[in-house]
């Protein structure tokens, strides 16, 4: 195994502290190789590892939005077939940052309403589905329709922080 990527697993598995991660964020950011680590580590066995490293992406994506730009369509394309929640909604959230309009297919939209729609998907999934459908419906109008017609079943069972989205939505879309 590489050095380099033997180091960041330790790092990635030692004691976690938000601001020791914020502190690595800022470090890993500015090397391309380190991102490309921290996406192979994405898909590491251990479950900690893989959703650390992906909490690690997102926050070097909040010091510069584009250090990720190169890496957009392996988000695209991994982001279907994610089972980890948490990698999910760390996929999601970096997308909903970005015009993908002209890069995303229908894997993307298919997974993003089913997630919507599906009771057990954490609340921040389903929030960044509808940003993510949401902004696609600019290219896209075509997709108002089915998003006003998720967005109101959701509103009588959904939790607080997705009715206030689903709301939030509507109303734009209205």
């Amino acid at each position: 195994m590489h050095k380099r990527k033997e180091e960041l697993i330790s790092l990635i598995d030692g004691e976690w502290a938000g601001d020791s991660f914020k502190s690595l964020a800022k470090e890993l950011y500015q090397s391309s190789h380190d991102i490309q680590i921290l996406f192979e580590l994405n898909e590491h066995a251990d479950g900690k590892i893989a959703w650390r490293s992906a909490y690690l992406l997102d926050l070097a994506h909040d010091i510069d939005v584009h250090v990720l730009d190169d890496y957009l369509e392996l988000i695209l394309e991994r982001t279907p077939q994610l089972t980890n929640q948490s990698i999910r909604r760390h996929y999601l959230r970096i997308l909903t940052q970005h015009d993908i309009s002209e890069k995303a297919d229908g894997n993307l939209l298919d997974c993003c309403f089913t997630w919507l729609q599906t009771e057990e998907t954490p609340i921040a999934v389903k929030a960044h589905c509808m940003q993510i459908i949401y902004n696609l419906t600019t290219t896209y109008p075509e997709l108002i329709p089915e998003l006003k017609a998720v967005l109101e079943n959701l509103l009588p069972y959904g939790s607080k922080g997705e009715v206030n989205r689903a709301k939030k939505i509507l109303e734009a879309i209205a």
